[in-house]
């Protein structure tokens, strides 16, 4: 058995400083390398030829577009985001979507002050570019821990760069948080391993510290790699002793103070007082959901299927719905599965270092999302295993490598192999990457693979009714979701009442906006457009209740509203309230609707202001010179 690939505990590393200075004189070696020799070549080829691939993976989703999924959180409603200007430092003292990530939100701050915020391009590219570092990082690190073994390196960190598993990491604006923790994460682990074969030296592990913070200022999910450390000081046959304990002390300080910030702000807290949310205010965590047994089986089954997905990544999808007993039939599976992968991997400890170094780094990264505290409506996600993933990447590799080593017959047939399944999951990713398009192609997704999922149904019909105009096909996902028991808000009554509303059913309209307002609407936008509907049925004097009510609640509308509101006034017959209500939508909102400005005249001429109801004409045509109804009376006051 090869050192490189097991390094089996009866080939104990050389004492003293006999290592250390192997160690540094093979690093210093491999940076000496002449441009000419073949290990050179083949390096710079693969390091093109995961550019390449990544590039062919993942540029058709840069002109996608933002999703009704985080991403309003992340940036339309995050004024850091939208306003970055003088706001930097407050991304440390808040968090959003119950997470706290200042670096993440800085990061998307910066782009938004290059280039906006009206598309997703340039954060979907920085996603991009993020991650083709982190694959190049990746690469080096794999590198360090076989010694410079180059087919291993360069497959792990193919499969790092364009397995499907990565587009919601890579496409998802809102996991930016993925790439930019996983890049201080994995910048770390090369840290720890050049203190670790350069003689110890200390500045090593205060970069690693260093980098630690930053990935940790990125994503809780980075308070692990204190672990990974110990796991590296297994496969570097390092005897953990006291010291080894000790020095990695800052490094579980630190840990303990990102994770104890995480629990908090995810159950819904301020951290004393010291974090504050932006956005919308909900609770993530939870233990009283599930039973003790139900986590058990759902962190089983999340267990079972990331490995499932490494080796058949299709059917996948942006969200895993917790489902019944009896309709998953691989819940019960996934328990067996991971006490088998835990036992054999215990096994194989005697003979190889492989699998519980490999198998390990998977476990340890990804034990934090297994759902054994429930986090969100989701059993499991793709975006989980961004970091996880290189551990079991590494023992396929390794394996993969051995077996070439071992049958020199068959080396081309392992690596065309490996290679062939390389193409399939390259085929895969640009096939998911259009499924984040956007969120009618992304829910539509869900749809087709549970079927059942009254979310889907309510997001999907929302999005193809108010931004595409199919308004029968609107209706039918909104009467699905309902259909299937539909009940986080009254979302689906209000795109019903929308829907039936821009088809000219007033109606219907009416009837589902009541309904919709019975169930509690979030917004005053419901109230609008049941006032709306009674306007439309020339009932003004049931429409002011319902604007004046909007007006009362939050309302991203609200000129609208206001606007709405004194038109019902000017149809009632009463000009006075009418010209309140249009002084203040025009001259205190800000108003520069032409339509604002002639009903305005029309009032103004009722109430016998002439002059006034001249300017207001005027104003109406400077801002939409073919209003004729605006011509029309100013002829009729002979101007």
């Amino acid at each position: 058995m090869n050192q490189y690939q097991f390094m089996s505990k009866n080939n104990k590393l050389p004492k003293k400083n006999t290592a250390s200075q192997h160690a540094v004189s093979q690093l210093i070696n491999a940076e000496r390398v002449s441009p000419k020799t073949p290990f050179s070549y083949g390096k710079w080829l693969a390091v093109g030829a995961l550019i390449v691939a990544l590039f062919v993976a993942f540029s058709g989703g840069f002109d996608n577009q933002f999703v009704d999924w985080d991403d309003n959180v992340y940036v339309a409603q995050d004024y850091l985001v939208t306003d970055p200007k003088g706001h930097f430092g407050e991304a440390f003292k808040s968090h959003v979507a119950l997470n706290y990530h200042p670096l993440t939100i800085v990061s998307m701050m910066i782009n938004a002050s290059i280039s906006g915020t009206e598309t997703a391009k340039s954060f979907i590219v920085t996603n991009f570019i993020i991650h083709l570092l982190n694959t190049l990082l990746v690469f080096w690190l794999i590198m360090l821990l076989t010694k410079r073994r180059l087919m291993a390196s360069f497959f792990v960190a193919l499969l790092f760069a364009i397995h499907p598993m990565r587009v919601e990491s890579v496409t998802w604006v809102s996991e930016r948080k993925d790439v930019l923790y996983g890049f201080f994460f994995i910048a770390g682990c090369i840290s720890y391993l050049y203190y670790l074969d350069a003689e110890r030296k200390s500045k090593y592990l205060i970069i690693s510290l260093i980098l630690f913070v930053l990935s940790c200022l990125s994503k809780a999910q980075a308070v692990v790699l204190p672990i990974i450390f110990f796991l590296f000081d297994y496969w570097r046959d390092r005897k953990i002793d006291a010291k080894v304990i000790i020095e990695k002390i800052p490094f579980l300080v630190f840990s303990l103070l990102f994770g104890l910030i995480a629990t908090n702000v995810q159950s819904g807290g301020d951290f004393h007082g010291m974090i504050h949310i932006i956005g919308e205010q909900r609770s993530a965590l939870s233990l009283k959901v599930f039973t003790m047994m139900d986590r058990i089986i759902y962190a089983g089954y999340g267990f079972f299927m990331y490995f499932y997905h490494l080796f058949m990544p299709i059917n996948l999808c942006t969200f895993y719905p917790y489902e019944p007993d009896g309709v998953n039939k691989f819940y019960s599976v996934g328990i067996v599965f991971s006490l088998i992968i835990i036992g054999l991997t215990i096994f194989s400890a005697r003979k190889s270092k492989l699998f519980l170094f490999g198998i390990g780094f998977f476990a340890v990264t990804v034990a934090l999302v297994l759902q054994f505290i429930s986090v969100g409506a989701a059993i499991m996600a793709d975006r989980y295993t961004y970091i996880p993933y290189i551990g079991l990447f590494f023992v396929l590799a390794m394996l993969l490598d051995q077996l070439a080593e071992k049958n020199q017959s068959l080396k081309q047939v392992v690596w065309v192999g490996a290679f062939a399944f390389a193409g399939f999951c390259l085929f895969q990713t640009r096939k998911q990457v259009e499924t984040w398009q956007n969120t009618g192609t992304l829910f539509g997704q869900i749809i087709k693979i549970f079927p059942n999922d009254y979310r889907a149904y309510y997001t999907y019909g929302k999005y193809i009714g108010e931004k595409e105009g199919k308004l029968e096909e609107s209706i039918v996902a909104n009467k699905k979701a309902i259909e299937l028991g539909y009940k986080e808000d009254a979302g689906p009554w209000e795109n019903l009442g929308t829907a039936y509303g821009m088809k000219g059913d007033t109606q219907k309209a009416l009837e589902y906006f009541s309904e919709a307002i019975k169930r509690g609407p979030s917004t005053g936008e419901t109230y609008m457009n049941r006032g709306m509907a009674y306007f439309n049925l020339n009932q003004p004097a049931k429409a002011i209740p319902d604007f004046e009510k909007s007006l009362t609640m939050k309302n991203d509308k609200i000129i609208m509203s206001r606007g709405l509101l004194a038109t019902s006034y000017l149809a009632l017959g009463n000009a006075t309230k009418a010209l309140e209500n249009f002084n203040q939508v025009i001259d205190k909102d800000g108003s520069q609707d032409p339509v604002h400005f002639y009903n305005r005249g029309l009032t103004k001429q009722t109430l016998g202001d002439r002059a006034g109801a001249i300017a207001d004409f005027q104003k109406t045509l400077s801002l939409q010179p073919n209003y004729e109804a605006a011509k029309k009376s100013l002829a009729s006051l002979g101007v």
